[in-house]
C-alpha cells in the first residue's frame, strides 16, 4: 500500500543508512538513532537550528516557514530545517551545519558579515526569532522570503525581549477579533496560537473568522510515522463544498474558498473521485491529508464524544478523514466548539442545542446530559429559523434592526429572544417567572405604541415584534415558557457543577447567532449567579474553522488521546443531587 513504502536515509557526515516509513519527520528520525543533537524546541519548528543539507533525486520543495528562515541561497543550496521534512523519496543528508549552529545565541535575529574578499555570510535566523513574527497572525503566504537590506559594514541586529534560555516560551499572542461585547466580558485569556483567515475571492461580506489553537510547545509536532501537518479541510454545505488549506509552514490558512457544485462529499468519496475533485477545483500543492465534515451520517466508524462519527481511509494517494453528525447537524457544532478549549476547568453551555452541557476538568471530559430539556421544540418554532432575523431590538421595544434591511425580516435570532425576555422583565410587560401580563394590567403604565403589541391568539398571550403587511414575527407564552425552563437549567447545571466538581474557572456559552448583550441578558434573567460575571466568556458563529487545528497531529484519533483524558456521561435526569439542586435554584430566580 501507499503508505508503507520506505526509503533510504544516507546520513553522509555519519556513514549510517537508515530505512524509514514514508512520511516519518526526518528530524524524529535522526534524533531517534542520535545522529542530531536535540534542539532548542525539539522540532516543535520554533527555533529554526535544525538545519541540515539535503539532497537527492525527488527532494521536497522548501515549506513557506523554511523560506521565512532560511536564506535564498542557502535553500538553493539544498540547506531545510529537518523538523520541517517529510521524506517522500531516497535522499542523502549532512547534519554538520545542524551542529556548527548549536551554540549562536537566540537572541540574535538577523546578522550580516562582510568577509574582506567581499563575500556576505548571512545568519539563517534572519527575522524568525522576531517579535513581530509572533504578535502578528498574517504571516505572508507567497513563496517570497522575508527580504534583509543588504549592508556595508557588518550588521547585528539583537532581540532584547528574547533571552537565551526561554525563548520559546516568551511569544506573545493576540486575542481573536470579536463582535464587540460589553467590556467586563473579555475573552479568552490563555496563551493561544491564532490562525488567520486569508483573502480570498470577494463575496458576501464576512466577519473575522479567527479562531484559536492552543500551542503545546512542550509536545513534539510530529510522530516516527506521521503525516505532513499541511492538509485540506473539506465542509459539506447546502450549496457546494467549502475548503481551508492549513499550511503548517506558516501555521495559518494559507486559501479558503467556496466551490459552488451540485456534488456532493460522500459521493465522491464512493466512487474513489475526491482527489480528481481536488485536483481540478483547488490549487493545492503536496497536501496527502483531507479532512472532510459531513451533513449527515453516511458511513460506519467509530463513536467520538457521543456527538461524531469518525472514519479514515485511503484514496489516491490522500489519507482522507471523515467527521459526520450522530443525530443531526447541531452535533458536529456541539463538537467543535468543545474540542477548541485550552486546559483549566471551564463549563460549556450550548444555548442553541441545551440537551447537553460540558464540563472540562483540565483534560478530563464530562458530559451533562438532560433528557427532559427540550431544545428541538423551542429551536425548531418557524420564529427562530429564517435567513433574515431580526438581530435588533431597542430598549423601547418600537425599532428593530433586520440582517438584510432591503427586505422584510423572516424570523427572530435566537440573542433576541433573550433580551426581548429581559425587557419584558425590566418594564414590566412580564413578572419573574417571564409571564406576559395581559393588556389591560400595563395599559397605564407603558406607552399605547407597546401595549397594542400585546394580545392573544387562540387564547395564548404573545408580544408582536415586528409586524407589516404580510409579516408578522411574535414572541408567545410558550416560547417565553421555554426560555425559563432554559434558565432554571442552566442556574442548576453550574451549581451542580460547583457541588460534583469544585470551583468553575469560567463558564462559556456558545451561540450561532451574535449578541453584544447575551452575557449581560443572562445575569439579568438570573439564569448565572453574579459572582461569575467576570467569568463568563461567549462565543458565536460557525465554528468548522476550528477543525484545522487537527492537522496539529497526524490523525484525529492522536489530537484527541493528547488532550483529552477521561470521557463520562453524567445523566442528570436520573441524578439525585441535580433534582434538589434544581429545587434551590428555581427558589432562587424567582426570589
Amino acid at each position: 500500500m501507499f503508505l508503507s513504502r520506505k526509503y533510504k536515509v544516507t546520513v553522509t557526515n555519519k556513514n549510517t543508512v537508515l530505512e524509514v516509513k514514508h512520511g516519518s519527520n526526518l528530524y524524529a528520525v535522526l534524533r531517534e538513532h542520535g545522529l542530531i543533537e536535540k534542539m532548542l524546541c525539539d522540532g516543535s519548528s520554533q527555533c529554526g537550528k535544525c538545519k541540515v543539507k539535503i539532497s537527492g533525486n525527488d527532494v521536497n520543495k522548501p515549506t513557506k516557514k523554511e523560506r521565512l528562515v532560511l536564506a535564498e541561497t542557502s535553500i538553493e543550496s539544498g540547506m531545510r530545517l529537518a523538523c520541517q521534512y517529510t521524506v517522500k523519496s531516497d535522499i542523502k543528508v549532512d547534519t554538520q551545519e545542524a551542529a556548527k549552529r548549536e551554540n549562536v545565541n537566540p537572541g540574535i535575529v538577523s546578522m550580516k558579515i562582510v568577509k574582506s574578499n567581499g563575500e556576505v555570510e548571512e545568519n539563517e535566523f534572519k527575522s524568525y526569532l522576531h517579535s513581530d513574527m509572533f504578535i502578528k497572525p498574517d504571516l505572508p503566504a507567497s513563496n517570497e522570503p522575508l527580504h534583509v537590506p543588504e549592508e556595508q559594514e557588518p550588521e547585528l541586529i539583537v532581540d532584547d525581549s528574547v533571552d537565551d534560555d526561554d525563548f520559546v516560551l516568551r511569544e506573545t499572542f493576540e486575542e481573536p477579533q470579536q463582535e464587540p461585547v460589553t467590556p467586563r466580558f473579555m475573552q479568552e485569556e490563555e496563551p493561544v496560537q491564532q490562525i488567520k483567515e486569508p483573502e480570498a475571492a470577494p463575496q458576501e461580506p464576512q466577519k473575522d473568522d479567527s479562531v484559536k489553537i492552543t500551542n503545546r510547545a512542550s509536545t513534539p509536532a510530529y510522530e516516527d510515522d506521521s503525516y505532513s501537518n499541511d492538509g485540506l479541510l473539506l465542509v459539506q454545505q447546502p450549496d457546494g463544498i467549502q475548503y481551508f488549506h492549513y499550511s503548517a509552514g506558516i501555521a495559518n490558512l494559507a486559501s479558503k474558498g467556496m466551490i459552488k457544485t451540485d456534488e456532493r462529499i460522500e459521493v465522491l468519496l464512493e466512487k474513489h473521485l475526491l482527489s480528481d475533485f481536488i485536483y481540478n477545483n483547488i490549487n493545492v500543492k503536496d497536501v496527502e491529508r483531507v479532512i472532510v465534515m459531513l451533513d449527515d451520517c453516511y458511513f460506519e466508524g467509530k463513536e467520538l464524544f457521543n456527538l461524531v462519527i469518525y472514519t479514515s481511509i485511503n484514496i489516491g494517494g490522500f489519507l482522507i478523514e471523515i467527521l459526520q453528525p450522530m443525530q443531526n447537524h447541531r452535533d458536529m457544532v456541539r463538537f467543535l466548539r468543545f474540542v477548541n478549549q485550552t486546559p483549566g476547568k471551564r463549563l460549556l453551555i450550548p444555548l442553541d442545542s441545551l440537551e447537553k452541557a460540558y464540563f472540562l476538568d483540565d483534560g478530563n471530559l464530562y458530559e451533562l446530559e438532560a433528557g427532559y430539556i427540550d431544545s428541538d421544540s423551542l429551536l425548531s418554532m418557524s420564529e427562530f429559523n429564517g435567513k433574515n432575523p431580526i438581530i435588533g431590538l431597542s430598549d423601547d421595544m418600537l425599532e428593530t434592526t433586520v440582517k438584510d434591511s432591503f427586505h422584510l425580516p423572516d424570523s427572530i435570532s435566537f440573542t433576541v429572544f433573550f433580551h426581548t425576555a429581559v425587557i419584558f422583565m425590566k418594564t414590566g410587560l412580564a413578572d419573574k417567572r417571564l409571564q406576559l401580563k395581559d393588556r389591560t394590567a400595563v395599559m397605564d403604565l407603558m406607552p399605547l405604541e407597546i401595549t397594542v403589541k400585546l394580545g392573544k391568539h387562540d387564547g395564548l398571550k404573545r408580544f408582536n415584534v415586528f409586524r407589516k403587511q404580510g409579516c408578522d414575527l411574535y414572541i408567545d407564552q410558550n416560547a417565553l415558557d421555554a426560555l425559563n425552563r432554559f434558565r432554571l437549567f442552566i442556574r442548576t447545571v453550574i451549581a451542580y457543577t460547583e457541588k460534583k466538581f469544585g470551583n468553575i474557572d469560567n463558564i462559556v456559552f456558545y451561540t450561532l447567532t451574535d449578541s453584544a448583550t447575551l452575557a449581560d441578558d443572562l445575569l439579568t434573567l438570573s439564569a448565572v449567579p453574579k459572582k461569575y460575571e467576570r467569568r463568563l466568556k461567549t462565543f458565536s458563529g460557525d465554528p468548522s474553522i476550528f477543525a484545522v487545528q487537527f492537522f496539529q497531529e497526524k490523525d484525529i484519533e492522536t489530537y484527541f488521546q493528547k488532550r483529552f483524558g477521561v470521557h463520562e456521561i453524567i445523566s442528570l435526569d436520573s441524578d439525585d443531587v441535580f433534582t434538589e439542586t434544581q429545587k434551590e435554584c428555581e427558589m432562587k430566580i424567582i426570589s
